[in-house]
């Protein structure tokens, strides 16, 4: 690999300047290039399991719907205190 001596600060700036445009625009073409694939993927899955995906949210809709009049008259119902438990005491050991 060469390298340019450049003595003009100017040119020398507007070089480096061009090379890191290039290299910031073949990493966002690579960038797009990735994603892309990613998006067309994605946007087939959504489509495949559509159907499947719209299933299980109206089932879960019901099920929230049928669940929350049983949520709210539990919490109607009285509290039933239990009783404390004794703990259990270790029994002495004999001496031998």
């Amino acid at each position: 690999m060469s390298f340019l001596k450049i003595k003009d600060p100017t040119k020398r700036d507007l070089i480096v300047e061009e090379f890191l445009k290039t290299k910031r625009n073949i990493q966002d073409i690579f960038l797009l290039d990735r994603l892309g694939d990613i998006t067309s993927t994605q946007r087939e899955l959504s489509q495949l399991f559509k159907p499947i995906t719209e299933i299980q949210k109206d089932t879960k809709e019901s099920l929230v719907s049928e669940l929350k009049p049983m949520k709210e008259s539990f919490k109607k119902l009285p509290a039933i205190p239990f009783p404390q438990l004794q703990a259990i005491e270790a029994s002495p050991e004999e001496d031998e």
